[in-house]
């Protein structure tokens, strides 16, 4: 019989308008997360859902005592509610996922095992399948503009928006000021950069999304994700970096 981890682990899901999905995929991750790691915490983030996603939670989780519930009172986006789970996470490692599950939690006893000393360990998505034509060039889009702004920083990775996992004990020193979803991660992976932390990066398997469709992808989040990256790089031209502090 395989030992569990000795690892201990959070992992932080936010989640809006996924009546369909949250039951079985929270079942699923409590299952997989129960047969790889002794200790491990399953931070769910209800963004203000409007459907049955919040009724689905209470009615079926409330007791679960490995699974922490923190629903957002209004809709606050993923950037923020990521940034939450964050701040409410206490294992040694943290780890945000998709509801949908694009990254299998059976994948992450592996990876937590071979982190070794990383502070930050970058999920790269092997392949990039199931997302529609729009997502596609908006993708693509960030990545040329992020890329423009922060040619040193992003040298030698290729995927800054799908997930990472985090040692618990550096999250504080990078937390980012972005609130934009599709800068939050970015931001912290360069903050993390500047800091002089270890990094490394881990291709993986992406799991598509098979029904329904996310959130992501509207035009205000475009605009919002454009001026966070442009408020980070005058920061770190001025030479404000990790909160304000001077180095």
């Amino acid at each position: 019989m395989q030992t569990k981890s000795p690892v201990s682990v959070s992992v932080i899901i936010p989640v809006y308008n996924e009546e369909k999905l949250v039951r079985t995929a929270i079942e699923d991750c409590l299952r997989k997360l129960d047969a790889d790691f002794e200790d491990y915490e399953l931070i769910i983030i209800d963004d203000g859902s409007k459907d049955d996603t919040a009724s689905i939670l209470r009615t079926h989780f409330s007791n679960e005592p490995r699974l922490v519930l923190s629903p957002n009172n209004i809709n606050l986006n993923q950037g923020v509610s990521v940034q939450r789970g964050m701040a409410i996470a206490t294992k040694d490692y943290t780890v945000h996922n998709g509801i949908d599950l694009p990254l299998d939690i059976k994948d992450l006893r592996q990876l937590l095992d071979g982190v070794g000393d990383a502070d930050v360990l970058i999920l790269q998505r092997k392949q990039y399948a199931g997302a529609t034509s729009w997502r596609l060039v908006t993708s693509n889009v960030n990545i040329l503009i992020r890329t423009l702004l922060f040619p040193i920083l992003t040298r030698g990775i290729k995927d800054m928006n799908y997930t990472q996992i985090y040692k618990r004990t550096i999250l504080k020193s990078i937390l980012p000021l972005a609130k934009s979803p599709a800068f939050t991660t970015p931001e912290m992976i360069l903050r993390a950069k500047t800091a002089g932390l270890k990094i490394e990066t881990r291709d993986v398997v992406f799991h598509a999304r098979t029904h329904g469709s996310g959130s992501l992808g509207k035009l205000h989040d475009i605009l919002w994700t454009i001026y966070d990256m442009f408020r980070f790089r005058y920061l770190l031209w001025i030479g404000l970096q990790v909160h304000g502090k001077v180095k």
